[in-house]
């Protein structure tokens, strides 16, 4: 059973990388309420397995929105109206999220990537795509870009995870002075006790208890109302839980994630990429301001070697930004879109 103590605790792992805060009046308009909380196309793949596709605008090549963990398409509500001004703009929900069907099986690297490769031919879109991935995301736009190049003209990961995110981040913690015991609670224990706490609560009754489904106050009170209801559904919380499981750490201090990416020849070649950074230390429980801050220069070190994984790659951290560079910088994207597509079409 959780102690009120645990069931805060496992909100404070290393994938949420802040409290979840209001946010001033955003720069970019939101999209409206009814396209935000209404399905898209829903596209069949696998049979009878059906994804949520949004999309907005003409233009090629399509951009595709993919969130961070545990996220759906809502997270993308500032810049996706603005993006598709100028082109072909899609969002979709990953299997078991928000709108979409739930699968069988493991939520990890590569069967995210199967579900793009897939969804990209149900939905008929013929063209490379111009990849945008928050988080999370980062991982599954490198797995795309070395197993099915074909699909990817380009790519902006925004604040990405990568390979080899917890041990270089654990390690630069305990070089400025923090315990082995400390990276381990905060980079894998915690992260387990989170996992078991979200499978819990898909078996739970509703209504369900607090720490099972938070509300994202960086929404609109309509949105974040709805979010919540969604993220109650015991489908949602397997794949939270299952997303989760497969980005924390195993002993050897690689997720499973971060394995399937290390199997494959990382590259994006002369394609664009563009890598935005957070600015914001955003500090980890058990740590001094210190050692977070060491952290903070291994994961902006991480991005920097993202963005060599391609020729014309290019790396920036985003002034004033938390992780949600989306949310907290929105016109900060939208141009890094506009950047990567104009590189795109000058090929």
């Amino acid at each position: 059973m959780f102690t009120a103590k645990a069931a805060l605790a496992t909100l404070l792992t290393a994938l949420v990388m802040t409290a979840v805060p209001a946010v001033a009046a955003p720069d970019t308009p939101p999209l409206p309420d009814n396209i935000l909380m209404n399905p898209g196309k829903m596209v069949t793949v696998d049979g009878k397995r059906r994804i949520n596709l949004s999309c907005l605008g003409n233009g090629s090549p399509t951009v595709l929105f993919d969130a961070g963990w545990a996220d759906s398409t809502l997270s993308w509500a500032l810049v996706q109206g603005e993006v598709a001004k100028f082109t072909r703009a899609c969002a979709y929900d990953r299997a078991g999220i928000a709108f979409s069907d739930p699968r069988n099986g493991e939520s990890d690297a590569i069967a995210a990537v199967a579900d793009i490769h897939a969804l990209l031919k149900a939905a008929n879109i013929k063209e490379p795509v111009l990849y945008v991935g928050h988080s999370l995301a980062g991982l599954f736009g490198v797995l795309l870009a070395a197993s099915h190049p074909d699909d990817l003209a380009g790519a902006v990961l925004v604040d990405p995870a990568f390979a080899k995110e917890w041990q270089s981040m654990s390690a630069a913690g305990i070089a400025a002075g923090a315990s082995p015991a400390t990276a381990e609670d905060v980079f894998s224990t915690s992260v387990k006790a989170q996992v078991q706490r979200y499978r819990e609560c898909a078996v739970l009754p509703a209504p369900l208890p607090d720490g099972c489904a938070e509300r994202d106050t960086r929404l609109p009170s309509s949105l974040a109302d709805f979010k919540r209801v969604q993220m109650s559904r015991p489908s949602y919380l397997l794949a939270r839980a299952s997303e989760l499981e497969n980005i924390r750490p195993t002993k050897d201090g690689t997720s499973v994630d971060e394995k399937e990416v290390e199997a494959v020849r990382a590259s994006f070649g002369d394609k664009p990429l563009i890598v935005l950074t957070r600015e914001k230390v955003e500090g980890r429980p058990g740590f001094t301001a210190e050692q977070n801050v060491a952290m903070y220069q291994a994961w902006k070190a991480g991005h920097q070697k993202l963005a060599a994984l391609s020729t014309r790659g290019s790396h920036r951290v985003v002034a004033g930004s938390g992780h949600y560079i989306q949310y907290h910088k929105p016109l900060v994207v939208i141009d890094a879109v506009k950047q990567a597509l104009a590189a795109i079409r000058g090929r």
